[in-house]
């Protein structure tokens, strides 16, 4: 029987937080593991902190902007050439909007009505830049480099795709609307592309993880989760292997809260006439 191959990881935003916590996981498994993050004073360390004990070089890291096109795609070409494929891809790098979402009007206003509003600023929309376009740049490349992998013998599959999304993306999230939205965008993203993907001819499996609040850099100060619950990263861990595990699951949103793993389901379907046309669109909204 053939030694099965080593497992090829890309970790976007592995640097820090949630990203660190999962390129830990599958550096422990022994797998190769690629860190995709901007962060480079801190990435190389990060790389050098989850290596494995016999020294194999096995987690790597490469600076990279993920809402760039063009570098995401140089750095994932990197890694196929380096390593001859790519079996995961965690899209997991993540910003916040920073502060007061500049959506959310100051309170109170007074100083603000009427005509002594002025002009209008730019929205800054790198959250936006980052959490979703970003994210959806990971997926695309993901899909083009697990194509090039040998079907797998037993499941058929090429490859699996996991999306770290937000509770936020199931729920409303007054302070940070744009984040929110990112995040109910790429469980969208996900829940629209599991049954496409998940066709024999493609072979890859993409779910979402919608973890709740977990200690990490993007939320800044320690002192925001004096009052909160927080769930541990062992329940993250646990999330994570089950979406990789359980080759039946695609399109699926594990949410990730205190203890507990939770599948959550789409919205039910309103009436008969909506679940019709939606069962139209996936019949021919594909490959025509």
């Amino acid at each position: 029987m053939a030694t099965p191959r080593i497992r090829s990881v890309i970790v976007t935003g592995g640097a820090s937080g949630l990203g660190k916590i999962m390129s830990g996981y599958f550096a422990a498994r022994g797998d190769i593991v690629t860190i995709l993050d901007v962060d480079e004073t801190n990435g190389p360390a990060v790389a050098a902190e989850l290596e494995t004990p016999d020294g194999s070089e096995a987690v790597r890291f490469r600076k990279c902007d993920i809402s760039s096109w063009e570098e995401q795609a140089a750095a994932f070409r990197v890694v196929y050439e380096d390593v001859g494929y790519v079996d995961v891809v965690v899209a997991n790098a993540g910003v916040s909007e920073g502060g007061r979402s500049w959506v959310v009007p100051p309170f109170p206003s007074a100083t603000e009505t009427g005509a002594n509003r002025g002009e209008p600023e730019e929205p800054r929309l790198k959250v936006l830049d980052v959490n979703l376009v970003g994210n959806v740049y990971s997926v695309k490349l993901a899909l083009h480099y697990m194509q090039l992998n040998t079907p797998d013998t037993t499941t058929g599959l090429r490859g699996s795709i996991i999306c770290t999304a937000s509770n936020a993306g199931l729920y409303p999230f007054p302070p940070q609307p744009l984040y929110a939205a990112s995040k109910h965008a790429i469980i969208g993203l996900v829940r629209s592309l599991g049954p496409v993907y998940g066709q024999t001819h493609i072979g890859i499996r993409i779910n979402a993880l919608a973890p709740a609040v977990l200690k990490t850099n993007i939320a800044g100060k320690n002192a925001l989760f004096t009052n909160m619950v927080v769930t541990p990263p062992s329940t993250l861990i646990a999330g994570l292997e089950r979406l990789l595990v359980d080759t039946s699951l695609n399109g699926q949103v594990a949410e990730i809260h205190g203890e507990n793993i939770t599948l959550r389901p789409p919205h039910e379907i309103v009436d008969a006439d909506s679940r019709h046309n939606l069962e139209e669109f996936s019949r021919f909204g594909y490959g025509q």
